[in-house]
């Protein structure tokens, strides 16, 4: 299901329905790791240089293995944008591997963000999501690191846009710059926060690499800026009813999300989704379901486990679907609005009463 709420690109910011956003053919290409992040990256560098995305809607980051046209593409790249090591582990070798001409940029090191530490997977204290992350790294992480990461808080980010350096950086969190440790969420995008950072600060590094679309790439940032702001605003107001509602995820994505909306995550069943998790954290998780009145277990499309069924049977609890990634979203300057807005249903639609 979706929903199109968020506001409809105008001017020169138009949808696309294509794989890559047209410009013209001697334009620089620009090409992202993942579909998040392009969706930020067409909306910025629209009708200015070609936007490309690199893995298929349907694949996860988690260990993929690119097609030999997918490293044709990586290797035509005049520009390429990824998360890290943290999340794209099979670009690191490729990547090491560039031509020469290629600018690689590594949002989670290069960019001033706010980053949350990995959380373990199973239950979790009240309001662990929001700002004690110091169990993060107990358990031994029963499945191995965890990978995407988000981010969210309240940046100042005003609208003479400092170009993402003016952020309130006076609390607990980790602003860019080696990360490649697995002690950082990766799902940087879900973050309103990071979004209108990685928009304002690679408008400053394509505009240093390509001085003459400098001037363009300002309007749309600020085009793209203005659209966050309104956007994020009303996914506040529609979350509000559901921001008490405990719920569990299968795959700890949702941090960012969760944080920058003050919703009430108790646990993930895991923190790697190619990886099971124990008997342990099985029952643990039944046994918070049952004490917390948990009102939903999320699963996502590419993993919806009969373990989820599992878990939830002979509670109340309700199985609802979450995609963190865009499975089912076309590239082009929307998609990142679309996953956010389809993430919003998803929360809503399983927790909100009656």
């Amino acid at each position: 299901m979706m929903r199109k709420r968020f506001p409809l690109l105008t001017g020169t910011l138009v949808a696309s329905a294509t794989l890559a956003v047209p410009a013209q053919a001697d334009d620089p290409r620009v090409v992202s790791s993942i579909l998040p992040i392009h969706g930020l990256v067409a909306g910025l560098v629209d009708d200015v240089m070609e936007a490309d995305v690199l893995l298929p809607p349907d694949a996860s980051p988690h260990g993929y293995s690119m097609r030999p046209s997918e490293a044709r593409r990586l290797q035509n790249a005049d520009v390429v944008v990824w998360v890290g090591p943290d999340l794209e582990t099979f670009l690191e070798s490729p990547l090491r591997n560039r031509g020469e001409g290629t600018t690689v940029v590594t949002l989670m090191e290069d960019m001033e963000l706010d980053l949350l530490p990995t959380r373990s997977g199973g239950v979790w204290e009240p309001h662990d999501h929001d700002h004690d992350h110091d169990a993060a790294h107990g358990e031994a992480h029963e499945e191995g690191h965890g990978d995407d990461h988000d981010h969210g808080h309240d940046h100042d980010h005003g609208h003479d846009h400092d170009h993402g350096h003016d952020h309130d950086q006076g609390h607990d969190r980790d602003h860019g710059h080696d990360h490649g440790n697995g002690h950082q969420d990766a799902h940087i995008w879900l973050s309103p926060d990071n979004a209108r950072a990685i928009v304002t600060q690679l408008a400053d590094r394509l505009g240093e690499n390509f001085p003459d679309k400098a001037g363009a790439l300002e309007d749309n940032r600020d085009r793209m800026l203005e659209r966050i702001d309104e956007f994020d605003a009303e996914l506040k107001e529609r979350l509000e009813p559901v921001r008490g509602e405990p719920f569990v995820v299968f795959h700890d994505a949702y941090q960012y999300f969760e944080t920058h909306y003050g919703l009430n995550a108790a646990g993930s069943i895991t923190v790697d989704p190619s990886r099971s998790p124990g008997a342990r954290r099985i029952s643990e998780l039944r046994d918070r379901l049952s004490a917390d009145d948990v009102t939903c277990l999320f699963t996502e499309p590419q993993f919806r486990p009969a373990l989820a069924e599992t878990i939830v049977e002979g509670h109340a609890t309700r199985l609802g679907e979450l995609d963190p990634v865009g499975v089912d979203i076309r590239p082009g300057p929307d998609a990142w609005f679309e996953l956010m807005d389809d993430l919003a249903d998803g929360f809503l639609d399983c927790m909100k009463r009656e």
